[in-house]
């Protein structure tokens, strides 16, 4: 991929930004289980364990003949999975990963899991919550329930040990209207039914991207600013006048011109435009970046609090550092600590040590893992997630889904026409027998 190519893809991103606005650090010791570490310099091609397998084989894929880089828009392909939808099939990766790769996992003990619900069976996003240690004052974590009414917070993650029970108390307007006890350490959800005045309307959003800028992100650059274009303005329909501010932080490595720049927030079009137009994608070298270092940066940025979404896209092809995974995985608990969400976004050329990084850091946060995939012939060749079900559809399509999914409180699935290829047995994100 030529500089110019990783230009117009950058410039491209400057155009999503635009349309969107048209419409419209050092880190405190977190929950982290050891891993011995290892040697560096690894094949992308690393192959997992037995102890790797999930629910179901993946079936292999058939690569669809490249398509020109001068394309239509709108064809690069993805797929998803929710891991808080499927607790005991994470926990059992994460455990098989963390052996076969070498690398630390986010201790996840404790984990408080519950789904609320109005009165009529409806899903109740968007309701203040705390949760207490018995016997404590104050509550260690507030939040607000997420899509279709979900909650799940990991006490480990989030440094405050690993309680037997919690309260749980669930607020409407600031007053109280459930509060009750909770055991921890389930992958079944508790089903809370609470009164509830109203549907859930964010007041704001605030969304970053953090992605990996470096030469090695060369074949996908150009697809996906197409993606990108009009995703925010299509989303806020489930939101409408939703206020946005826009997040950016570029990574490459030791050595590179740069390693982080932190771009900040911005409301001003004509200013992320500018930072977008100085950037191209080149430098790396070696397989990890500074991934860890990025999301440092992420986790440190000037989120807003109250009731409205904080959203992370990090894109990349490459984990972090195996000496600075801990790192990685503390800056996306403290993410979780501000009820901030990650969505990685695995591109091409992204293996096992990546994946397992990523969704760790989507899970922990609340967010959930993105791949690229092979169905549109564009690009290098991408890898098959170790996962048990997807969908597959366009991956502007799954992005607008994403973000109207958060915006609204409502998960949104891929329409029958969408669908342009299905993995095991899915079910609203849930992967069955």
């Amino acid at each position: 991929m030529t500089v110019w190519q990783n230009r117009f893809w950058l410039a491209g991103l400057a155009a999503f930004a635009l349309s969107a606005c048209e419409s419209g650090g050092s880190l405190e010791p977190m929950g982290m289980e050891e891993a011995p570490m290892r040697v560096e310099a690894r094949s992308k091609s690393v192959l997992m364990a037995d102890a790797m397998m999930v629910e179901a084989p993946a079936p292999a894929l058939i690569v669809p003949t490249r398509m020109n880089p001068t394309g239509k828009r709108g064809v690069v392909t993805a797929g998803d999975i929710d891991d808080t939808l499927n607790l005991a099939a994470f926990l059992r990766y994460q455990a098989g990963a963390a052996k076969a790769l070498k690398l630390p996992r986010v201790n996840l003990d404790g984990m408080v899991s519950a789904r609320l619900v109005s009165v009529t069976g409806t899903p109740a996003a968007g309701m203040a919550y705390t949760l207490t240690k018995k016997g404590a004052e104050d509550p260690f974590h507030a939040g607000y329930s997420g899509v279709d009414g979900v909650i799940t917070v990991f006490p480990a993650a989030l440094a405050t040990g690993r309680p037997s029970s919690v309260m749980l108390k669930v607020f409407d307007g600031g007053v109280q209207v459930v509060g009750d006890e909770l055991r921890t350490g389930s992958t079944g959800m508790s089903r809370l039914i609470v009164p509830t005045s109203g549907g859930w309307t964010p007041d704001f959003l605030d969304l970053t991207f953090v992605f990996d800028t470096t030469g090695s992100m060369g074949d996908e650059l150009a697809w996906l600013t197409k993606e990108f274009q009009g995703i925010v303005r299509d989303a806020k329909r489930a939101a409408p006048g939703v206020d946005i501010r826009y997040g950016l932080i570029a990574y490459r490595d030791e050595g590179d011109a740069y390693k982080v720049k932190t771009f900040g927030f911005t409301k001003s079009q004509a200013e992320m435009q500018r930072w977008l137009r100085g950037l191209d994608a080149n430098g790396g070298g070696d397989y990890p970046e500074a991934a860890a270092e990025a999301l440092e940066a992420a986790a440190a940025l000037p989120w807003r609090r109250g009731r409205g979404e904080r959203i992370v896209f990090h894109i990349a092809d490459a984990p972090a550092h195996d000496a600075k995974a801990k790192r990685f995985l503390a800056a996306a608990s403290k993410a979780a600590g501000q009820n901030v969400q990650i969505f990685g976004l695995g591109a091409s050329g992204v293996a096992k040590e990546s994946e397992f990084l990523m969704r760790q850091a989507a899970l922990v946060s609340g967010g959930r893992y993105l791949f690229l995939t092979d169905d549109s012939g564009v690009g290098n060749a991408h890898a098959e997630p170790t996962i048990a079900c997807y969908r597959v559809s366009k991956l502007k399509d799954l992005l607008v889904r994403v973000l109207s999914s958060e915006l609204s409180g409502a998960r949104q699935e891929a329409s029958g026409g969408q669908v342009i290829r299905e993995v095991g047995n899915y079910s609203r994100g849930v992967c069955s027998q």
